[in-house]
């Protein structure tokens, strides 16, 4: 019995715990301990993403070394609770720039079933999840898809990044989206074609706007 509470503590740290460096702490915010936030710049930064489908995006941490580190965790190394402290601080983009408030559904990036299988969730969607619940927005689930496994978009040259993802997103519900004002979510703004792909299914099954949100970018922007 013990063993299994030690084990439930080491993948879901404890309150008192920093979600980052696992050391238990006596004051905590958002899930950080100070010494590790001492590393993360939070920026919260509004980016031109110069395409039709998709006018603004956001992200809110500079792709720091720990920032850099902690995505890939949460990604590729099981680190599912990391959707706590990330979700956290891109609500304090959402906060500043006032993007809640003009809002009326939340989607976010579907990753192929293929992937998602072997990584076991899919990280965008539990971060959708946190912040719909925190702003009592309503969230899509499963009804923008990804048809087709493809390759990671940062290991593909400019003009392969334009065609890796042409027409393997697809919405099964039109309804859902029809003049509405979307909230596109993801973890990393890596190239901006992703977001921009799932923008076009949806503003041409009827979306009003979509406006993406991101924790952190790797693409100088």
């Amino acid at each position: 019995m013990e063993y299994m509470k030690a084990f439930k503590n080491l993948l879901f740290p404890t309150r008192n715990t920093c979600y980052f460096c696992r050391q238990n702490v006596q004051i905590i915010e958002q899930f950080i301990c100070d010494d590790c936030r001492a590393y993360l710049e939070e920026v919260h930064k509004e980016v031109d993403m110069d395409s039709i489908y998709m006018e603004k995006a956001y992200y809110a941490l500079i792709y720091s070394r720990l920032a850099r580190d902690m995505v890939k965790d949460f990604k590729f190394h099981g680190k599912s609770y990391l959707y706590r402290p990330f979700g956290e601080i891109m609500m304090e983009t959402i906060k500043e720039h006032s993007i809640h408030n003009n809002i009326h559904i939340i989607f976010f990036v579907p990753s192929h079933r293929r992937k998602e299988a072997i990584r076991g969730y899919n990280q965008s969607e539990l971060l959708a999840k946190y912040i719909s619940k925190s702003f009592n927005i309503p969230m899509s689930n499963n009804n923008l898809i990804k048809t087709k496994h493809t390759k990671d978009q940062n290991k593909l040259s400019k003009q392969d990044r334009l065609t890796n993802l042409d027409k393997v997103f697809k919405l099964k519900n039109r309804d859902e989206v029809k003049d509405k004002n979307i909230l596109l979510i993801d973890d990393i703004i890596t190239t901006g074609t992703t977001m921009i792909q799932c923008a076009k299914i949806l503003i041409e099954n009827g979306a009003k706007e979509v406006r993406g949100l991101a924790l952190t970018s790797s693409k100088k922007i």
